[in-house]
């Protein structure tokens, strides 16, 4: 279950029968305030998944190095089960854009997304998962598929993948009945 702050008081007065909450990395990347005093309090009672949205595994540049060592932080503080991002890029050069752009399925793209994820399992010191990117276009370069390119970065880097593949036919614009 996806934890919002909305809710945090909710699920500490009633306790829920929940496995666990996935929490978004970026959300609590400070060093305090009410959002850790109640996410404390709630680690206490159930296991986190931590899902991130900003690193850029797909971007073109070098990961940011203080949004790792943050992530590496909220790591330690919390202990997660789990840690997931998506394959997406979602910055360039110092510019941070609010989504994360699909990747064309290239041997260059695929180099770098394994040395991406290879640079961030080494810094968190455990696997990561890969969530399947957005896909709003097709790029013309892309030389392999979607499924092809992934199989690879799991097989290279040891990841794991997280599949959306309902969401993901539904969310694209290619014709999947072809």
């Amino acid at each position: 279950v996806g934890l919002k702050p909305e809710h945090y008081r909710e699920f500490l007065d009633s306790a829920p029968d929940i496995g666990w909450f996935e929490i978004h990395a970026e959300n609590y990347m400070g060093d305090g305030g009410a959002p850790h005093h109640y996410l404390r309090d709630i680690r206490e009672r159930y296991p986190l998944s931590l899902h991130g949205v900003g690193l850029s595994i797909g971007g073109s540049g070098a990961l940011d190095a203080e949004h790792l060592a943050r992530l590496k932080a909220l790591i330690v503080r919390y202990e997660p089960s789990a840690f997931s991002e998506h394959l997406a890029w979602s910055s360039h050069d110092t510019v941070y854009l609010n989504d994360l752009l699909p990747l064309p399925y290239t041997q260059e793209t695929l180099a770098r997304v394994c040395n991406h994820v290879d640079a961030v399992q080494e810094t968190l010191g455990q696997p990561m998962l890969l969530e399947n990117p957005s896909t709003y276009v097709a790029f013309a370069e892309t030389a392999m598929s979607e499924v092809a390119f992934l199989r690879e970065v799991v097989r290279r880097t040891g990841c794991g993948p997280v599949s959306y593949t309902h969401l993901r036919a539904h969310e694209t614009v290619l014709d999947l009945v072809r």
